[in-house]
């Protein structure tokens, strides 16, 4: 299972250190050299990181984004580039992943 970091409502992430820490609007977290960008979450939702701190945290299970859906580039919760490319190839973890078909059947973005 390992470390994560987690959310308000119980989302995991892994690109930020790992440290068993619930982070919350406000939060300093890695930057990575960006203005901005987005993490999408598996369970719905997303958050916004802009200048290095959490702007904007939304957990929603009934919600799945992709990344062109959003301005700024767009990370999977173990720090890994997504674009809307990879969703319609492979989903965030390659044909088994259930993220990208959770996302055609909530009609967001289209």
């Amino acid at each position: 299972m390992g470390l994560f970091d987690s959310l308000p409502k119980g989302s995991q992430v892994k690109l930020w250190g790992c440290t068993m820490a619930t982070k919350k609007v406000g939060d300093k977290v890695p930057d990575f050299g960006l203005k901005e960008y987005i993490v999408l979450l598996r369970e719905g939702g997303y958050v916004s990181v802009k200048n290095g701190k959490i702007a904007h945290i939304m957990e929603d299970t009934a919600l799945h984004f992709k990344p062109s859906d959003f301005p700024a580039p767009c990370f999977s919760k173990w720090g890994q580039r997504v674009t809307d490319k990879d969703l319609e190839q492979t989903g965030l973890l390659g044909t088994e992943d259930y993220y990208f078909s959770r996302y055609t059947k909530s009609g967001v973005g289209k």
